[in-house]
């Protein structure tokens, strides 16, 4: 038995809804945090031939963006963005970065919150989406990383997403939604793995070290973060 793939895939437009944009220190940018890079290796200007090239060190960046995102649980993790709907359809693709997890979604057109529920209820509320007659959206659901809503909407209705992303960006260069210092944390792990690509060894550990460092600074911050401002406390050990 084979399985064939489907050739049409679905496209939705997602615009960010109150971007987050940080003010721009010394590392405004990618091409600001290659620099810093080089600042650090001291071997004078990367390019496309050098060891490590500017493409690496690129890379490197964009991944140090991505393991932030995944150990961020509050802040700038979150992410507002906002799609237009087309009339009779229901389902939609969930923007590049989304990480999984728990969404939120409000119906701007009606100013209504959407129901988000697991797939197991909405196919039992809605076993024939295509029979449903198109309304005002009550609820939704993810289902293969695509968004479900019931009923279809029954014009180009406009909908909020809430979500966590994953720092994989659609603008691969983008660091203004980073504060500062999470951009000085995403040079520290280039400029470790800069310095393994040149065997540098002593060099690569302590650099390896800040930025192992600063995780757990970021851990803790963001823990507290979140607990203060939620009036929550978290469980000690002893209590789990």
């Amino acid at each position: 038995m084979s399985l064939t793939v489907a050739s049409a895939a679905l496209d939705t437009s997602w615009a960010e809804f109150g971007a987050v944009a940080y003010t721009a220190g010394t590392l405004a940018d990618e091409d600001a945090c290659v620099t810093e890079v080089e600042s650090r290796l001291r071997r004078g200007t990367l390019s496309a031939t050098t060891t490590p090239s500017t493409t690496e060190v690129k890379r490197w960046l964009q991944i140090a963006k991505q393991e932030l995102a995944e150990i961020k649980n509050f802040t700038w993790k979150k992410r507002y963005v906002t799609a237009t709907l087309a009339a009779g359809a229901y389902r939609y693709s969930l923007p590049p970065d989304f990480s999984g997890g728990a969404i939120n979604i409000r119906d701007k057109t009606n100013n209504n919150s959407v129901r988000v529920v697991n797939t197991h209820v909405f196919d039992t509320l809605f076993p024939d989406p295509a029979e449903e007659t198109s309304s005002e959206i009550v609820c939704a659901c993810v289902r293969n990383l695509e968004l479900w809503v019931m009923p279809p909407p029954n014009g180009n209705d406009v909908v909020e997403l809430h979500y966590e992303r994953t720092g994989d960006d659609v603008t691969a260069a983008d660091f203004s939604w980073l504060p500062e210092i999470e951009r000085n944390r995403c040079c520290l792990y280039a400029i470790y793995h800069s310095f393994a690509s040149l065997k540098e060894w002593d060099a690569t550990n302590f650099y390896k070290n800040e930025w192992k460092d600063g995780l757990g600074k970021a851990i803790r911050s963001d823990g507290k973060r979140k607990w203060s401002t939620t009036g929550y406390r978290v469980r000690s050990v002893f209590q789990a």
